[in-house]
């Protein structure tokens, strides 16, 4: 297998641009804003979707690509975007991915017709895919020590949660009292202020060392994802013994041989295969995908909980699971800080048992229950969810070399995305044919397990210390062993 690529950098050891606190802050107040306005579109035009239906007239089937393909398009791009962000520049590809996010909603805002919105939310799924792991790479630019990294990284995330709640409550009002194409024309003006903020606060990255774009493994690997999120998606219309989705299934796992198969040939490849050496690379970003899909499965689950099973509105069930994202935030702040003094494994390993406890003190409760019994395994998942999520971040930088910050955000990424879509549509199937107060049960059940899973993998990681790879020489090392 060759190692040239990790080679090289051990000949040109980096040293870490000195920032004063103040213009490390503003990096991470705009990084902040940049990723937040993509997560309160996304989360906003959930609740759009009604309207949207009413106002293009349009079916079920085609109103389901508006989110679709935001999704698919999304979890393709991911690791050739990080592997880009890596080549060209993290600043570069964050500033690009905006300025691709917003034009696409300013055509979202102006779309015609049911096509030319799909494909402007295609785009948009490719400018966020473009800006989410730069955004995690500029902040390991702006914090070179891992202590503050990790507490900054808890406000990035504890930041972003706030945004991503506020999606469905702003998302409503916005539909009632403008119309829909609102939600959309709104990130103009925003993300024109986003660019602005990249190019006054955010310093360039350097381009990284290594030539060459290894475009060939790209897309295959871009193709991979395509086919497995579709296969996921399309599955609940299809079902699991369609030949179209086993089809695509097959194409996947072939696509993903020929990837790593391209990967080790190359002598620039976009993923080195070395990474997933280092322990903490390798399970941190295996047990992301079990607590994505435990975690964003049960977040379904508990919306058709809410609104199916209990008669709440949308309105009633989103401010009911606020209570995760409340908790989510808050304990976010505090994990960043507890992470950076005493490393990433602790964290994560009691985020973990507090999610697989709430899940299931959750699935023991009767259906009609009062809200103030339903609110504490509500709370212990969004705690553990803030212990855990950014922790996962922390680790993952900590564990590659500066230079591949970018596609290490993108495996940590992909891992979760793939990891919701599989959660999202196993937990879905098992509402079918089932009373569905057993499949809520069953559901946070299986939960509970996929977090003691990830927990399990967790334990291989190596203890996470933040203090002791601030060099980018031992953290090439690191990759080797």
């Amino acid at each position: 297998m060759p190692t040239a690529p990790l080679r090289s950098l051990r000949m040109e050891p980096a040293v870490p641009l000195v920032r004063s606190p103040a213009e490390a802050r503003w990096t991470l107040v705009t990084t902040s804003f940049g990723l937040g306005m993509a997560l309160l579109d996304m989360t906003a035009v959930n609740v759009a979707v009604p309207s949207i239906k009413a106002g293009l007239r349009t079916d079920v089937l085609g109103l389901s690509w508006v989110i679709d393909g935001y999704t698919l398009a999304f979890a393709s791009l991911l690791l050739l975007a990080g592997g880009l962000g890596d080549r060209l520049g993290a600043r570069r590809l964050f500033l690009a991915g905006l300025v691709v996010f917003t034009a696409a909603s300013a055509a979202c805002g102006f779309a015609p017709g049911l096509a030319t919105l799909v494909l402007s939310r295609i785009l948009q799924g490719a400018g966020a895919a473009m800006f989410m792991p730069s955004s995690l790479a500029i902040l390991r630019e702006a914090y070179p020590q891992p202590k503050e990294r990790a507490h900054a990284i808890g406000i990035w995330s504890a930041l972003t949660a706030i945004a991503g709640a506020c999606g469905p409550l702003f998302g409503g009002a916005m539909v009632a009292s403008l119309g829909w194409r609102s939600i959309f024309l709104l990130n103009v003006p925003v993300g024109i202020v986003a660019v602005a903020m990249v190019v006054r606060f955010v310093r360039p990255s350097p381009a990284g060392a290594r030539r060459g774009f290894d475009l060939p493994a790209q897309l295959t690997g871009a193709l991979a994802l395509a086919l497995l999120t579709w296969a996921l998606i399309e599955r609940s219309a299809l079902g699991w013994g369609s030949p179209r989705i086993l089809s695509a299934l097959v194409a996947a796992a072939v696509a993903v041989l020929g990837f790593i198969y391209l990967e080790r040939r190359s002598p620039s490849p976009i993923l080195p295969l070395q990474l997933f050496k280092n322990r903490t690379f390798s399970a941190t970003a295996s047990a992301a995908l079990l607590y994505a899909g435990g975690f964003f499965g049960s977040v379904l689950v508990l919306s058709i909980y809410f609104q199916d099973l209990r008669g709440d509105s949308p309105l009633h069930a989103g401010m009911h699971t606020a209570a995760i994202t409340v908790s989510f935030g808050l304990t976010s702040l505090v994990a960043g800080r507890f992470a950076g003094r005493h490393g990433t494994r602790a964290p994560i390993l009691a985020g973990l048992s507090l999610l697989a406890l709430g899940a299931w003190s959750f699935a023991a409760l009767p259906q009609a229950t009062s809200f103030a019994l339903v609110a504490l395994p509500l709370v212990l998942t969004g705690t553990g969810a803030g212990l855990v999520a950014p922790s996962m971040n922390a680790a993952i930088l900590a564990s590659v070399p500066p230079a591949l910050s970018g596609i290490g955000a993108g495996v940590l990424n992909a891992s979760r995305q793939v990891g919701t879509a599989l959660g999202v549509a196993v937990f879905a199937s098992l509402f079918h044919g089932s009373a569905p107060m057993t499949a809520v049960r069953t559901s946070l059940l299986w939960a509970g397990v996929l977090y003691l899973a990830a927990l399990g993998l967790s334990l291989r990681a190596h203890g996470h210390a933040p203090a002791a790879t601030s060099s980018p020489l031992q953290l090439v090392e690191a990759v080797d062993h």
